[in-house]
Formats: C-alpha cells, structure tokens, sequence
C-alpha cells in the first residue's frame, strides 16, 4: 500500500485534511449545535402540510329556478373560469335561486397568486350574469382548520347561554401569537326579535317593508361635523342609536288614518330581548371520571364512570401559516388556565381537538422509535465489529441525523411523521457509510499491528481512498433512487415529500462524515494489539472461516457452468412465482391502511325537510349505542350544522352541512395504547348497529375516521356522466344498487336529494295591480314572513358582538299553509286584502341541484369501504359494468381512492423506473460496461422475490408506503452489489485470477453486506407495529433478507459467467484473425 499522497484521489486527499485537522472537531461542534437547534426550533407537525388552493365562487340569483341558473349563470362562469392557468378541477351545484361553483387549482401552485387570477378574472367577466346576479368569492384556505377546539359546558347553562360565555372567551384567546380564524360553533346568538302580527299591521295599512325601512332609519348615528366655540372647535355627531328592546318598541312606524296619533312598533309587533331562532342543538357527553381538559393521556387509562351530559358550544382556533403547532397549542392552553378563574360558577372548558399534542406525541414516539432502532443497530455492531468500531458508527449516527435536521430548518422544513420515517428509513444506508470505512481501516490496521502514528495515519487514509469511489458511487445511486420520488403528482406529492427531501441529505452528511469524522475517530479510536506469538499483520483472507465456507459454496458453481445455469434457473423460476402472487391476489393492494386514531366522526343525514326535533331524536338513538361502547370517553353531538372542520372535512365538503336534517357526532377514544382494538375495528362494530337506526328513518349514517395519508371526497366514488340529467338521476341509482351489491361496500349515498315537497304560489297580477300592489310586494311579505330579515343592530353594553334586530311574522302566523292565507295586505284604495285572493296555492316539488364536474353534468354515488381495499371492489363493479353497459352517451369515471392508488402507483412506478435507468447511466460511466451494469441491477429482481413472498406470507396489504420501501431497496441492493463488483475488479488489477478475485471478494463484503441487511431490518422493526407504515417496514425486512444473500452469491455468478463467456468470445475472435480466409469456391 502506497502512502504518497500523490497516490490518493480526491477522496483520499480529503481524508487526509480532515484526519488530523482541528477543523473536524468545530464540524463536529457545528452539526451538534445546529442539529439540537433544528430539534428545538423546526416547526413540528403530525404530517405535512398540503396546499390545495381553491375557492368557492357562490352565484346568487334569487327567484330563478335551477335550470335558469345552469343556462344562464353557472355553465358561462365555468367556461370564463376554464381558461385560467392551473386550474385542475371545477366542481358546481345550480339549484333554485343560485349556485355554487368550486375551483380546485393543482396542488403546489401558489394559493395567493391563484386566488387574485381567480378574483381579476371574475371581474373582467361579470357583464355575463344576468340582471338580478351577482358573485361573491370565499377563499378555502388550509389554515383556517382548526388546531384546537375548546369545548365550553356547564350544568346549568343552555348552549345560548353558554355561547356568551365562549365569545367572551374567544375575545381574549384573539390576544395570542400565531393564532388564526377563531370561530364557534353551537347556541344562538343574542337577538332582538320583533314579531309583526300581520292583522294589526293591515288594520293600520303597514307593510313588513315599511317596518323595516322605519329600523333601519331610526338605527344611526353619524359624524356631522364640527364647528367653532371660543378658541375651540367641537365636534357634532348626529344620530341616536338603539340601546334596548325597549328603544326598539317606542319607535313610531305610521300614524292613524286621518289623524296624528303615532303608531308604535309595539303596537303591531311583540318585541323580545331573546335568542334567534332554534336551528340548532350542541352537547357534550363525556365518562364522570375522565379529564375533559386532556382527552388523550399519553396514560393507558380506561374511564368506567357513567356518561354525563350537558349543552355545550365549541370554540375553533387555527394556527397562522408555517407557525409551530405545538407551541400555538401550549400557549393556547395557557392562556385558558389563567383565564377559568374569570369564568361563571359552574363552567367546565373541555379540550375536544389538540393537534399540537397530537402532533407532539407523534414525532415523540418516532423519535423514540428512531432511538430504538439507533440503540439496536449499535448494539448489534457491538458483536460484530467490536465496542471501539461500533462506539465510532453511534457517534456518526446522531451526527447525519442532526446534519439532516439542520438543513431541513435552513430550508423552511418541518419535523412530521414522515420526516422521521425518512430518517428511519435512511439508517441503515447511514450505517452502511460508517461501517464500511470503520470497518476497512480495522482491517487495514491489521495488516501492521504496533503501527506508529504517521503509519496509522497513512493506513487509515489509505483504507478510505480504496472505498472511496464505490461509496461515492453507493451514495450516487441511492440518491437518484430517491430524487424521483420529489415529482409525485397531486396531494400525494408534498405528503411524500419529506422522502425524496431528507433521504438524499442525509446520504450526502453520511457520506461527508465517512471521509472525514470517521476516519478522524477510527485513528484515536481502534487499538490492534500485536499477536501473542510475536508476530505481525492479520491472517490471510483464505485462512478465515467465512473465506472457507463461502469458497466451499462458490468454488462448484464458479467451477461448472451448467450448476451456474441450474442455480439462476431456479432463481429466474422463484422470481417467476414471485410475480404471480399478486395475480392470484395472494399479495393485495391498497392505497394506505388505516391509521389507529383516537377520534372519528359520524355524519348523519336525515331526509330533507326533517326536522330539528326529529334529527335530534335519531341521534339520540345513536348517541345510546357510544354509551354503551367501553373505548370511548367522551364525544360531542352538532344537530342542524356540521362539527368544526377538519382537513378531511373541508375536502369532502363538510363546510355546506348546515340545515336542521343534519347532525354529526365527534367521537373520542381511549390513548391506543390503553386499548386492545384499532379504530377501524371499533368503527366495524358501530357501523351495523347505527345503520340500523339510520334505516328505521329513511336516513343514512357515515362513520368517517381520519385518512392516514391525503384525503379523498369519498373512499368510493363513482362519477356518472351523460346529457341528460334526469336520465343521470335514474343512473345514479342504478349505480347504488351496484354499490350495495359489492361486497365491503358500506355507507351507500349518493348526490340526488329526495323529493321534498313544496307550495309554489302564482300570483294573478291582475289582481294584484288593481289593489295597487306589486308581486314584489307579496314576496317580501311572504318573505318576511316565513323566514324574517336581519335589518339592523344594536349595541347592548355588556355583550362583545353586536345584537342582531331581526324581523318576522309571530310563529303562529307562519307555521302552516291557513296561517299564511289569513295574511292580509294593506290595498291602495284602504280596503285589506287578503292574501288568498292574490294568490293560489300549487303543489310542487324543490327544484333538484343540478351538479357539474369540469363543465359536464354530473352525478355522484359515493360509498366507504369494510375490511377490505377499495381496489378489488372497484375491479368487481368494472367487471359488471363491462357486462352491463350503461346507455350509450353515459359512462363512468372512478375517483376516490382508487383514482388516487392509481396515481400514485403510477407515479412510484414511473419514479422507481427512471430511478433504474440513472443508475444504469452512472454506472455505465463508471464500468465502461453495458453488461456489467446491468448484472449489478439484477439485484433488484433478487429484491423483489422477498418483498412479495413476504406480503404474501404475512397477508400485508401492499401499500403506497411499501412501493417506497421497494424505491428504498433499488439504492441500497444495487449499493451492496456495486461495492462487491468494485471490489472484485481491485484485485484483479492486482493480477488475481477472477475466480480467486470473486471468492475473495465475497469474503471480505460478506460481514459488511450482512452488517449492513441486519441492522436495516432491525432499524425497520421500530416502524412495523405503525399500521400505515408497515408496508415500508414488510418491504425493507423482505428485500433485504434475499437480496442481501442472494447478492452475495448470485451477482457473483452472473459476473462470473459474463468474464468467461467475454474472455471465451475474445480467444475466439483472436484465433479467427490468425486462421487463413480459405477461398471461394468456383462457380460456374
């Protein structure tokens, strides 16, 4: 071994820096300073964050029937809104007096940008609407989910009241840092109602518009001005504003006919100081002997007490963009602490939503998982190389890892579960970087026991200039392994992130560490005493055990090329039946499994038209099966509006669950280590027993748990397209019969609402002119009849949001058609009119929404699926409709999570494929070979034999997560074959014979390469009990325990048979150049 430093590569020149240099111990410094910085500082979160700009574009165009508002509003709109740049999806809903349009943008873009293209655009064409239309545009905004829900209950309070105490409350949360879009949710607001008796407003000839007109005219004060006083200037302010239900009823309205006696508002309406309208109900149910105000212990605690319910509100706080969501949560509760001794006697705040806890308790336990699989990989070095080597592998580890962490902050990253699974995926990459330099430098020690100082120097630089180009080159292709993974498409895209992120950095600080802090630790740290007998260097390879048994293994089959064909026959026949497994549907696939969560939602829709009373009663029902189920602790019932969003929700539409035939319930579980059943396994047992109640009402009933990974509208989901939207009505149905006859197919719903019945009065305008009235004049009156009006408010000291004045007819004059027909209008001529003779009564039904996807309409028939994969079930449903066509003009589309599988398989696919072909190209480059290249690839097939024979086995599903498992396994295979090959191809420029060259190759690579597979599935155990993550861990166990054997054995012979068969081919051509061209024959 030369040690001229004019010898060594660049690699071993900078070995050479960095080996005795003080600049190593401030780099060793640094990463540790940044790395705990990263830790501390770096946004923490439970997953990344996926940005989907959109919004929603509402349409209204009052008294238009749904196919007006289609032709003349919603289908221009579209066309207008087609045209803008990176718009991926519109979804809209015209119904009777407006519709809805949603504008999905492709993931990535940029939300602000998007939203001021969607505003401007809008603009330019708002000359398309009607006369009578208008467009207002709301922003869906990520941010604006909730963190943290605070749930405010008390005994004694009702949920109106209860809705006080909470706006109190969430005037002084608005104080905090980093805090976003607070909101409540449940009781009514403070109202003053004033109830028109619609006999004494026509005996005193009034309308509902001159009621209102006369509030809203009495309800100002305005800035007049200023004016001179001395030296002084005093400012005028002009006005008077209602301070009281009282100032509300004194005002005058009119004056008696033919006299200037005042008509006060008291006089035709009761005016109450009270609460709005009952839309709406709220509770809380939770164990007497839980703690509302942590409802996830890290505890295995299992509450007994009995179910204590009570009216609740529920205040939502989300955190600012980019901000920690761990922290924002701290200071929230915080805050409230400080705050419960100003709160009423008797009021209790539950926390019913902390993401940031939850966020905490996820990367905490992947960072111990993360720790066990460091302690464990260490521990396993210890046996086999020894505490010195394996003190020095521990020390780069944490090293990488904090040099990973640091760049990730710098970088505007967050610490999430996938970033640590990334983390723990790399390990043993990592691992394989320190082992392989540590352990050449003991071997290199070795050789020369009792070495001086300047000789181990040179030694050890020596060791890392012979490893240097195949580590570089490992390291090359486990990153372009990795690299493609950044251009996965759709939501999935910034999910995986992290991956393609922090696996690539990590190998780049590994491998940096390799060539300068390991080399600087293995010099101070590796002692080699000399032998006993005196004697110096260590055994030649052919005396070890290892070279014995595996010459002994290798020595035949190198020796006889029909053993070599039988042996890669058969492994050719093994990856053969591999490949079938999944055909046979013995190896199974699935987008993501579910995730073992401590909440879910249930989502109930009644009938439309059912009312508060009754919904509330079918979930009573429901609310008695949770009672009775011992996992969960607590749960809180919506009725007439949806629970606070949540990211899932905000995707699937949850935003529009408002109307009294609505009604949710969040469920709480116990910690999932205190319970010996999966979410999804509790959501099994309760769905049958609530479909029960649900089918009892004509209702449907959703359990909805939170995805794993991105959400989708709906698990199951099939679009049904065409022309006509009646005939797509009947198809809808149709396709829900399907639904129903599929096995695993559950929570069947679809988008045609029910009939609901309605009266429609034409009015005879005849009539109506010669009363000297307007048909606006009966619609406003009906109006303010049936729904009433907010026509002003006022300021009641005391209460922190303004008071609204809202005006309508007294119950008893609009709860049914004959109340509405004794209404009687105030003519031109005095005389009263009765409402009956202006109008007439015709039965009709709502007008059904007309739904359209990307301009074409559209019907939905959405499903959840059972302990099975929404992949097979949508096979089952394709086979029938192949059978069973639709109409000609009519077809399916399937999204939901069989859309996003395909996507994502697609795109892992395509990743892993082009992943291949860099590799191919680097090492091409590197062999000066087409053969050779793709022998060291046959490390992959070698793989996939495992991986698939180890889902079969186990009876996995093969996931999302198990593609990058199988992405992962492409770098570090082909890694361990190129360092066996590079090897091989080093002694034979040293002269050795290839059979000597490859047997002892083996030899040497083979406690590295073991080394190497052993702590990468021992890293990999810490992840398998994760249900997501599994298919990683299943992935990486599988494909390393083949490959890393069959690598050492089958890549020999494969390189060994192309040498010989290369070298046979070039004798041959040789001795064709030396043997005389005989002549042509003649020819006559």
């Amino acid at each position: 071994m030369s040690t001229d430093n004019q010898n060594y590569s660049i690699i071993g020149r900078i070995t050479a820096y960095f080996i005795n240099s003080q600049l190593t111990i401030l780099v060793i410094a640094a990463l540790v300073i940044f790395g705990l910085g990263a830790v501390l500082l770096t946004p923490k979160e439970e997953n990344p964050q996926i940005v989907v700009p959109a919004a929603e574009v509402y349409l209204p165009y009052p008294g238009a029937p749904a196919e007006v508002v289609e032709k003349t509003v919603t289908t221009p709109i579209e066309a207008k809104l087609r045209e803008l740049s990176g718009v991926e999806h519109i979804y809209s809903a015209s119904q009777d007096s407006g519709a809805k349009v949603t504008v999905q943008f492709f993931v990535g873009q940029n939300w602000e940008d998007s939203l001021f293209k969607l505003q401007n655009h809008l603009y330019s064409y708002q000359d398309l609407l009607p006369p009578g239309a208008r467009y207002l545009v709301k922003p869906v905004i990520i941010d604006d989910v909730p963190i943290v829900t605070l749930t405010v209950t008390g005994k004694n309070y009702s949920d109106n009241q209860l809705r006080r105490v909470g706006e109190r409350l969430l005037e002084d949360l608005r104080s905090i840092p980093n805090t976003a879009n607070l909101t409540i949710t449940g009781g009514q607001p403070r109202a003053i109602r004033v109830d028109l008796d619609p006999d004494k407003l026509a005996s005193y000839k009034l309308s509902p518009a001159q009621i209102s007109q006369r509030l809203q005219g009495e309800n100002v004060r305005l800035p007049s001005g200023d004016v001179s006083v001395g030296a002084n200037r005093l400012y005028i302010d002009g006005g008077n504003l209602f301070q009281s239900a009282t100032d509300v009823g004194e005002i005058i309205v009119g004056f008696g006919q033919g006299s200037t006696s005042p008509i006060y508002l008291r006089d035709v309406a009761t005016v109450v100081d009270d609460f709005g309208d009952r839309t709406t109900l709220s509770r809380i149910h939770y164990r007497q002997d839980w703690d509302v105000s942590n409802p996830y212990p890290n505890s295995k605690a299992q509450p007994k007490g009995e179910f204590v319910t009570q009216p609740a509100i529920t205040i939502g706080i989300a955190k600012q963009k980019g901000t920690n969501a761990v922290t924002v949560a701290q200071q929230i509760f915080k805050r409230v602490e400080a705050l419960k001794p100003q709160l009423p006697p008797g009021i209790t705040v539950a926390v019913t939503r902390n993401d940031g806890q939850t966020a905490a308790r996820a990367v905490g336990d992947l960072y111990q998982s993360l720790g066990l699989a460091i302690v464990t990989v260490v521990g396993l070095l210890v046996i086999f190389l020894g505490w010195r080597e394996s003190m020095i592998v521990a020390f780069v580890i944490p090293l990488t890892l904090a040099g990973t962490l640091a760049v990730g902050w710098i970088s505007g990253q967050t610490i999430n579960r996938i970033t640590l699974f990334a983390l723990i995926l790399a390990l043993g990459t990592l691992v394989d970087d320190a082992i392989a330099v540590t352990e050449n430098i003991h071997r290199h020690f070795e050789e020369k026991p009792g070495m001086s100082w300047r000789e181990k120097t040179q030694a050890a630089i020596g060791a890392v200039n012979e490893l240097g180009t195949p580590v570089i080159l490992s390291t090359i292709t486990v990153i372009l392994a990795f690299i493609p993974m950044a251009f996965v498409t759709g939501m999935m895209g910034p999910y995986m992130g992290p991956i393609p992120f922090n696996v690539p950095v990590a190998m780049i600080v590994s491998t940096t560490l390799a060539l300068t802090v390991t080399p600087f630790l293995a010099l101070r740290l590796i002692k080699i005493k000399p032998h006993a007998d005196g004697s110096s260097g260590s055994p030649a390879i052919e005396s070890t055990r290892i070279y014995r048994w595996y010459h002994g293994i290798m020595s035949p089959l190198l020796d006889s090329a029909s053993r070599r064909r039988f042996v890669l026959f058969c492994i050719t026949g093994l990856l053969l039946v591999s490949f079938i497994l999944p055909l046979t549907q013995a190896v199974k696939f699935r987008m993501l499994p579910k995730a073992n969560k401590d909440t879910f939602l249930i989502q109930l829709d009644a009938p439309l038209g059912t009312e508060l009373a009754q919904t509330d009663r079918m979930i009573q029902d429901m609310e008695a099966v949770l009672r009775q189920m011992p996992e969960v602790t607590s749960f809180e019932t919506y009725v007439g509006l949806g629970a606070p969003i949540d990211f899932n929700g905000m995707l699937r539409g949850a935003t529009d669950r408002i109307g009294e035939h609505y009604a949710d319930i969040r469920v709480h579980l116990t910690n999932k280590d205190a319970r010996s059943i999966q979410s999804e396994g509790i959501v099994f047992q309760l769905r049958p027993k609530l479909a029960e109640i649900a089918e009892q009402h004509n209702a449907i009933v959703k359990l909805v748990e939170d995805p794993p990974g991105p959400p989708v509208r709906s698990t199951m989901l099939a679009e049904v397209y065409g022309s006509d939207y009646n005939t797509l009505r009947q198809l809808a149905k149709q396709v829900r019969q399907v639904f129903a006859e599929t096995k695993e197919v559950v929570d069947i719903d679809d988008s045609v609402k029910n009939q609901m019945p309605q009266m429609r009065l034409v009015v005879d305008r005849e009539k109506v002119n010669r009363a000297g009235l307007t048909t606006q004049d009966i619609a406003q009156t009906l109006n303010m009849a049936i729904a009433g009006a907010q026509v002003s408010t006022l300021k009641v000291p005391g209460e922190l949001a303004p008071v609204a004045i809202q005006v309508r007819f007294a119950d008893a004059n609009r709860q049914s058609i004959d109340a509405l027909s004794r209404i009687q209008l105030p003519a031109a001529n005095g005389a009263l009119v009765p409402l009956m003779e202006l109008v007439t009564f015709q039965p009709s039904t709502v007008d059904q929404p007309i739904l359209h996807k990307d301009q074409r309409p559209v019907t939905y028939v959405m499903g959840e699926m059972g302990d099975r994969s929404s992949v097979y079930a949508v096979l089952d449903q394709l086979i029938y409709f192949f059978r069973n066509p639709l109409p000609k003009g009519y077809w399916i589309q399937w999204d939901g999570e069989w859309k996003l599988t395909l996507d994502v398989f697609r795109d892992l696919g395509l990743a892993m494929l082009v992943a291949v072909l860099l590799i191919y190209l680097i090492l091409v480059g590197q062999f000066r070979s087409f053969k050779v290249p793709l022998i060291i690839l046959g490390s992959i097939p070698l793989a996939l034999i495992g991986i698939l024979l180890a889902f079969a086995v186990n009876g996995v599903y093969f996931s999302a997560t198990a593609m990058i498992g199988v992405i992962a396994l492409a770098g570090i295979v082909v890694r361990n074959a190129i360092v066996l090959l590079e090897f091989v191809g080093d002694k034979l420029k040293e002269g050795a014979g290839l059979k000597e060259s490859i047997l002892e190759a083996g030899a040497v690579r083979f406690r590295p390469i073991l080394l190497t597979s052993v702590t990468t599935m021992l890293g990999t155990l810490s992840i398998l009990n994760d249900p997501v993550w599994s298919g990683l861990a299943w992935a990486l166990l599988g494909g390393m325990l083949t490959s890393s054997v069959l690598t050492l054995f089958v890549i020999p012979l494969m390189y060994y048979g192309d040498q010989v068969s290369y070298t046979r081919d070039r004798k041959m051509s040789e001795l064709s150049d030396k043997t005389p061209t005989p002549p042509l024959p003649h020819l006559e």
